[in-house]
């Protein structure tokens, strides 16, 4: 979770109508939820009430190493009501017509990648 807190672009994967779909997303990561946004009413609703995957992967330059991590677990959209406790946190990029998402892990994994 401390891997995932370095970094805010990551991508999504879950299935539309049984077909896997992956998509690039700003997120941010408030206590221990991942949160992003999502625009599509067919993505939204594959992504509510679905488990879904989220990964997120960084870089370390003072020792070169690359990292990449993995957090799986139900998706639920965000109501309005809940937006105002959340501060209205809306990722910059996010359209006016999108809905906010909450990621809740409930499997994290990842791993370290040496250098080249």
């Amino acid at each position: 979770m401390t891997l995932l807190r370095r970094a805010h672009l990551g991508r999504v994967a879950l299935a539309v109508r049984a077909i896997p779909v992956v998509i690039p997303v700003r997120y941010k990561l408030e206590d221990g939820d991942l949160l992003f946004a999502a625009t599509g009413d067919e993505l939204r609703r594959a992504l509510h009430g679905n488990i879904i995957a989220l990964q997120a992967d960084g870089f370390e330059e003072d020792t070169g190493q690359r990292w990449t991590v993995f957090a799986t677990g139900p998706a639920e959209r965000v109501e309005r009501i809940e937006r105002t406790a959340l501060s209205l946190w809306v990722p910059p990029d996010a359209a006016v017509e999108s809905d906010l998402f909450r990621l809740k892990p409930s499997i994290v994994s990842g791993r370290w990648i040496g250098p080249m």
